[in-house]
């Protein structure tokens, strides 16, 4: 019998975040460029708007969003087998926060919270709020287990998308209950919104990196070099 091949996984995490850096900063470049062009000289066809809005589902940034917090799952989902395979008494909340960064990506193009606006009289922020104590709890002494470095790494990268996706969106709501939403202004406040989610899944990325980097070079029979 030939013996057993296996593939290698090489991360170049310095790589991958620069990119990733790149691509956000351009995206919100281009939707800022857009909408300033748009209201301040002459319309742009709601098409090529629509293509590079960060506030609308199906544009290219939502795409580059869902896709991101997918890459940040499969990250999670490496560590986890690892953390199975090793009976390592956290791997079940390791799990959580892959299924969690799933719900999230789709959310980014269903538009599960929109959808949740629908059915409720509320804000979709209070239930989720309430939501995220709850779970925050539940994972206080998951985190207090991990280094200090991937502590503070993953509390940073939670403070800045949630700085986005429920504080900046809860302050613009009254731009929709005024009847506002085509406005510079408020297209403006979407890129902060976007920008800080966006740059949250990237420093929660580069902090999972840098984890899988601390660990062992082998996972589950898959060979995993991080540089």
């Amino acid at each position: 019998m030939h013996p057993a091949a296996y593939y290698t996984l090489r991360i170049h995490g310095s790589r991958i975040v620069s990119v990733l850096v790149l691509v956000v900063i351009s995206l919100l470049a281009t939707h800022l460029l857009l909408q300033l062009i748009h209201y301040k000289l002459h319309e742009v066809p709601w098409l090529l708007r629509q293509l590079f809005d960060v506030d609308e589902e199906d544009s290219i940034p939502t795409w580059y969003s869902s896709s991101a917090l997918i890459c940040a799952s499969v990250l999670v989902f490496l560590i986890s087998l690892r953390k199975r395979a090793d009976h390592d008494k956290w791997a079940s909340y390791w799990f959580g926060i892959e299924i969690a960064l799933l719900v999230l990506s789709l959310d980014e193009i269903a538009g599960l919270h929109e959808t949740l606006n629908t059915a409720i009289e509320m804000s979709w922020n209070i239930p989720a709020l309430g939501l995220l104590i709850v779970i925050g709890g539940m994972y206080v002494r998951f985190m207090w287990h991990q280094p200090a470095q991937t502590l503070s790494l993953f509390l940073a990268a939670a403070a800045i998308f949630l700085t986005g996706t429920v504080g900046v969106e809860f302050a613009t709501d009254w731009y929709d209950e005024k009847d506002l939403l085509d406005t510079l202004e408020y297209n403006s406040w979407t890129a902060v919104e976007e920008g800080l989610e966006m740059s949250g899944v990237v420093l929660l990325i580069h902090a999972l990196i840098d984890y899988m980097g601390q660990e062992s070079a082998a996972s589950v029979g898959i060979p995993l070099v991080v540089d």
